[in-house]
């Protein structure tokens, strides 16, 4: 077994047929402190394909420099942006379910919980979380199980795992209903 690229590899794995089937999601990020994060933010969005990347929060209060630095390759891939504006409805297209990932009091495992195809996912900042006035606006809440002594996760690890989630949801979920036509 030898080392392979990931662009090698994947290009014999069609992953991204997915979206010929069902919408792209959206990653939105409650005012995010680091420019690391956020650029990290923008690689994984563009990881899953999704259609865009948010941040809630004051453009002015970051260097966009780190932030591009951080996402490397995927600063041009997707579209990425800043607004302050609170109202998710006002950012989300109609018709999309609104995921937070958080730990709230109503939240549910992830990976007991049948997340919507068309979705935009909401994550909060690295250390008060998701504001109540966001999580207030979501669909759904779903939390990321942690086992280790640190309970809790970096915002763009757990962005991965539940983008990442809903992506084998979303095949398992396809295969299942390819099978069913067939039969």
């Amino acid at each position: 077994m030898s080392y392979l690229k990931s662009n090698d590899l994947f290009k014999h794995i069609p992953t991204e047929e997915i979206f010929q089937r069902i919408p792209r999601p959206i990653v939105i990020a409650d005012h995010l402190m680091t420019p690391d994060n956020m650029g990290s933010m923008i690689r994984i969005a563009d990881n899953i394909g999704a259609t865009e990347m948010v941040f809630l929060g004051d453009e002015s209060r970051h260097s966009l420099g780190k932030i591009r630095r951080a996402a490397a390759s995927s600063r041009g891939n997707i579209q990425w942006y800043f607004t302050e504006e609170t109202d998710l409805r006002k950012i989300v297209p109609e018709g999309k379910s609104i995921v937070a990932i958080e730990t709230a009091d109503n939240a549910t495992c992830i990976y007991d919980t049948e997340l919507p195809e068309d979705a935009a996912f909401v994550v909060g900042n690295e250390s008060q979380g998701l504001s109540e006035e966001l999580l207030q606006q979501c669909d759904m809440v779903v939390f990321i199980p942690v086992p280790g002594p640190t309970r809790s996760l970096n915002v763009s690890h757990a962005a991965a795992v539940a983008l990442f989630e809903w992506q084998r949801q979303m095949i398992v979920k396809n295969s299942e209903d390819r099978r069913q036509n067939e039969v």
